[in-house]
């Protein structure tokens, strides 16, 4: 048994260690309750039984008794990976890439999750290498298998931006219909300060909880503009951030703000409806970019070796696996067919923006 081949059998093994603890972990924490749950769950005992608790009747008292039951629901699985890296920059811009992604999530988890997707990646690279290229060098395996461990924790960040995307998605679904509740409710005659109360108990969710976290800030002794800007730092949408801006500006000189918010609410859903127009004009151009970069690869690919196949020949890509000039080709072929997806991505980004 050669250095390479020990080396292998022992990421192989911390990489099935891994797996099962992490499934261990994702099963332990699928049993938790949700802070946004029990806020239903609250709400759902206040309009039934006519109040809370005795005891429970402040909202100050009512958010600590939230924030005991969610801590006492989800401990931290990795207490010491969690104070070594606490203070790195990266541990820092994943915990906020996490909260802006509003997943049951914490930072020693995905920093365990990294390193899982980095040793699998590493031990599945050179198990598949192995059995597909036996003829590949020593060298070249590990060296491939060192990539494949490199790029694979970016499928983690992947991840976590579609669920910052889908949760933006929500939020400016809602958006309109928030400020022109919070503008009815200023000409009725609340102070902005109650008008934020108001979407806090009767707004729509996701944006329902996030004002109830400005209201508790403002009511701690934070500012509003530091409230609204904490804001706009957990939901870094375009359209909440252009409404915090122009609501800044209009506190500062002057003027009706509930029709500052109607054209704002006007604004953005006309926004949201030429950005699903557009959207819909572009779904060809959409499904035809990845059927050229995805889907008409594979299907040459399955159906050359088919035909091969069904002749009795040898398969079609064979030599791919075999010649090392067909290995070197891999390489291009990843390389083109990434570039390719991430520019036409850019494409359609741009004219969906």
């Amino acid at each position: 048994m050669t250095l390479l081949d020990l080396l292998l059998f022992v990421t192989s093994l911390v990489w099935f260690a891994s797996f099962c603890f992490g499934c261990y972990r994702v099963w332990m924490e699928t049993k938790s309750v949700p802070i946004e749950r029990l806020r239903q769950l609250w709400m759902e005992e206040e309009k039934l039984y006519g109040g809370l608790p005795a005891g429970l009747r402040r909202p100050d008292e009512l958010d600590e008794a939230w924030e005991q039951k969610f801590a006492s629901q989800i401990s931290e699985p990795f207490p010491l990976l969690s104070r070594l890296l606490s203070r790195r920059r990266f541990a820092q811009w994943l915990e906020r890439e996490i909260r802006r992604a509003h997943v049951n999530w914490n930072v020693g988890s995905t920093l365990a999750v990294l390193l899982l997707l980095t040793v699998s990646g590493f031990s599945l690279t050179s198990i598949v290498l192995s059995l597909l290229a036996p003829t590949i060098s020593p060298l070249w395996r590990f060296v491939i298998a060192f990539l494949m461990a490199g790029l694979s924790p970016f499928a983690l960040i992947i991840w976590l931006r579609y669920k910052q995307r889908q949760f933006i998605r929500r939020v400016e679904t809602v958006l309109p219909d928030t400020l022109a509740l919070m503008a009815n409710a200023l000409r009725a005659g609340m102070g902005f300060q109650q008008a934020i109360e108001l979407v806090a108990m009767e707004g729509l969710p996701p944006l329902r909880e996030e004002f109830a976290i400005v209201s508790r800030a403002t009511t701690l002794g934070a500012s509003l503009d530091e409230a609204l800007q904490g804001l706009v730092e957990r939901v870094p949408s375009v359209e909440l951030e252009l409404v915090v801006t122009a609501v800044l500006i209009q506190r500062e000189v002057g003027g009706s703000l509930a029709r500052l918010l109607d054209i704002a609410a006007t604004t953005v859903r006309n926004r949201l409806r030429l950005r699903q127009e557009i959207r819909a004009e572009t779904s060809l151009t959409r499904g035809s970019a990845f059927a050229l970069a995805f889907g008409l690869p594979a299907l040459v690919f399955v159906f050359a070796n088919f035909a091969s196949f069904v002749t009795g020949s040898e398969l079609w890509s064979a030599p791919m696996f075999t010649n090392p000039l067909g290995l070197k080709s891999w390489f291009a072929i990843v390389a083109l067919e990434a570039g390719g997806w991430l520019w036409l991505r850019q494409v359609l980004e741009t004219l969906e923006g």
